[in-house]
């Protein structure tokens, strides 16, 4: 039947993608655009033209390009967490190794960083007076909802820390040290590094960070 469709110039049904399916595509063409031309050099006829959709499909799924630029820089680093929280909670908790947990953490947290750099650099200088009133908006809603998300590293450190006995440990300082301490080793580099110095490779950033998180929090005076 279909070889007669064509024989007589048919063009064949394309079946209908689900949703879900469109979103995904979206999503991937915008978080494409938006590291390749930034936020302002990315225009939402680009996005739909990349994802193989109307433009109309671009707002109807996401409402605006600042709504589309925030779940796409919020879902790389949601998933990441969700997915590595859920990874530790299956174990039994005093047999899940604390250096695989904090190596883990710092090798996914520090590669997702790394992927958005200048996107996230972007959201960084967003509140500096006179810029672009949308992005800070922006900008603002990604904060609260990142550090919102850290709820589950913090509950997650919790469990296992009282699991050891560890004492001391105040979650949302903890968190804090952490994720910052990835964040600046890649958004911050210029900064932290010497200008002629030999810069530590990934590999050799990770293993510091890993061993000086583990450490720190494992090893410390009861208080």
């Amino acid at each position: 039947m279909a070889e007669e469709r064509r024989a007589a110039g048919e063009r064949p049904r394309q079946s209908r993608r689900a949703p879900t399916e469109v979103q995904d595509l979206v999503l991937a063409a915008a978080h494409e655009l938006f590291a390749e031309e930034g936020y302002h050099g990315t225009k939402t006829k680009e996005i739909a033209l990349r994802a193989g959709v109307g433009e109309s499909v671009v707002f109807r799924n996401f409402g605006s390009k600042a709504e589309l630029f925030e779940v796409s820089i919020l879902k790389p680093f949601t998933d990441f967490l969700d997915g590595w929280a859920a990874s530790w909670s299956r174990e039994p908790l005093a047999a899940a190794d604390p250096e695989e947990i904090t190596r883990s953490f710092v090798v996914g947290f520090h590669g997702v960083v790394t992927e958005h750099r200048e996107v996230l650099l972007t959201l960084m200088t967003a509140g500096v007076k006179g810029a672009d009133v949308t992005l800070a908006t922006v900008a603002a809603s990604v904060s609260a909802r990142f550090s919102e998300q850290l709820r589950i590293m913090r509950d997650l450190l919790l469990e296992h820390g009282g699991a050891r006995h560890w004492s001391g440990i105040d979650p949302p300082a903890t968190v804090a040290v952490a994720v910052g301490s990835v964040l600046s080793m890649v958004l911050l580099d210029d900064w932290i590094f010497p200008t002629g110095e030999r810069r530590p490779g990934r590999a050799r950033q990770i293993e510091e960070l890993t061993q000086m998180l583990l450490h720190g929090v494992s090893h410390r005076p009861a208080p």
